[in-house]
């Protein structure tokens, strides 16, 4: 089932007449309204170059906003590598402290146990086996002078 459609005709000219226009009757003189008509446009002429003067204002203010913004984005992420790299070199700074802690705190623990001893006695055997060679070393020397 096909549902009908109504359709209606549209005509490019209208039947009906155009009304005449009634022309008002002026209650000022011509020359009067002259003068308004110059007024209004020199007001025209004058918004208009304000309104320009404004938009170029307006731009400029943009601009500088615009600029303002960029500097101050570009001093924050200046800012923020900075303290990164605070923060690393104080922990690396801490890191190196720790190790060099570390390395000059171990020898002077006082060690305990086998390990210990098995460590200190070579050292002991060491010291004084430099203490001798010096020892013998200047007793030959020694004996120069006496003759």
């Amino acid at each position: 089932m096909v549902a009908a459609t109504k359709t209606t005709k549209v005509r490019a000219v209208s039947k009906n007449k155009p009304a005449a226009k009634k022309v008002a009757v002026p209650t000022k003189k011509a020359s009067v309204l002259a003068r308004e008509a110059q007024a209004a446009k020199k007001r025209l002429l004058k918004l208009r170059a304000d309104t320009k003067k404004a938009i170029e204002a307006a731009k400029r203010e943009v601009a500088q906003a615009t600029e303002a913004a960029r500097f101050a984005l570009r001093f924050e992420k200046q800012a923020a590598k900075d303290k990164l790299a605070k923060k690393a070199k104080a922990a690396g700074a801490k890191k190196a402290a720790g190790k060099a802690a570390a390395t000059k705190a171990a020898p002077k623990k006082p060690v305990t146990g086998s390990k210990a001893s098995a460590k200190a006695a070579p050292k002991k055997a060491a010291v004084k086996a430099v203490t001798k060679k010096r020892g013998s070393g200047k007793e030959s020397g020694s004996d120069r002078s006496d003759t």
